[in-house]
């Protein structure tokens, strides 16, 4: 005789979720989420909670699909709402997440930061890009570890600093190809034209000195092309762009920062006596 097997009907068995756990007077409570929500929910760009959960009930343990008892909730919540329990377990709680997935995390944390390296940094004197597979390489030499949660740009700048103090790539920022445009003044002819070419001028030196003495150099500083050039173009380390912006709207120059080229490069085809030039140095 055939026999009919059911599952109980007090448990619901979820699978390929997220939990959300949260440990209170002793008790552990859990919450069933879509794996893609729960930072959307937390920077506050996600508020409709079916939105977030799986289910808007409280788990004691989601993987037995065992509930929480409301008279528990009460005792360790104050209220047996389970929308008002799931929303403070949402903000409160610690994220479960699997061997798979947190390794899955820092394998494209560790090709965010190697790609930004490769894209934002090149060799002194080449002024040529290293490879991704460079720069993994030579992150893995030095032993620089990810964090799959910290600021991507913040661990960007930690492992260009690491890699040269360890001195295993010759590296640097790139430079940032910049203009900052005068505002011009516009005069009525004559004397009054002579007055704002030398007015001009004045500004152009104003901004060159301030420029230099916050570690432009004067070779990265493009000269003029005529007496009216309302632009001074120039290449800069990316650490001095805010000095650089402040410099632009200085009471003596008057002007504003624009940027041309975010990362300065050398492409093309590498000829090879200057190639052997640079490995001799």
């Amino acid at each position: 005789m055939s026999r009919q097997i059911t599952q109980p009907l007090n448990q619901v068995r979820l699978t390929n979720v997220a939990v959300v756990r949260l440990q209170r007077h002793g008790h552990r409570f859990e919450v069933a989420c879509y794996r893609n929500k729960i930072v959307n929910y937390r920077q506050g760009t996600e508020t409709d909670l079916s939105e977030v959960l799986q289910t808007e009930r409280v788990f004691t343990n989601v993987s037995k699909g065992q509930f929480a008892n409301t008279k528990i909730l009460k005792k360790c919540f104050d209220t047996s709402d389970e929308e008002t329990v799931c929303r403070f377990i949402l903000d409160n709680g610690d994220v479960q997440v699997s061997d798979q997935e947190r390794a899955a995390q820092l394998e494209s944390t560790v090709r965010e930061v190697a790609t930004m390296v490769a894209e934002k940094c090149v060799h002194p004197i080449s002024r040529r890009p290293y490879t991704t597979t460079q720069i993994r390489d030579a992150m893995k030499s030095v032993g620089f570890m990810v964090h799959p949660t910290r600021n991507i740009k913040q661990q960007f700048l930690d492992c260009v600093r690491l890699l040269q103090e360890k001195q295993v790539l010759d590296i640097e920022r790139a430079k940032m190809k910049l203009a900052i445009v005068l505002q011009r003044q516009d005069g009525g002819g004559g004397e009054d034209d002579d007055n704002d070419k030398d007015l001009l001028q004045k500004r152009r030196d104003a901004a060159t000195k301030l420029l230099i003495e916050e570690g432009v150099t004067t070779a990265d500083i493009q000269p003029s092309t005529s007496s009216t050039d309302t632009r001074i173009v120039f290449q800069s380390n990316p650490a001095l762009y805010r000095k650089i912006d402040s410099i632009a709207r200085h009471e003596t120059v008057q002007g504003r920062l624009e940027i041309i080229q975010q990362c300065v490069t050398e492409e093309g085809d590498v000829a090879l006596g200057c190639e052997l030039e640079r490995r001799a140095q």
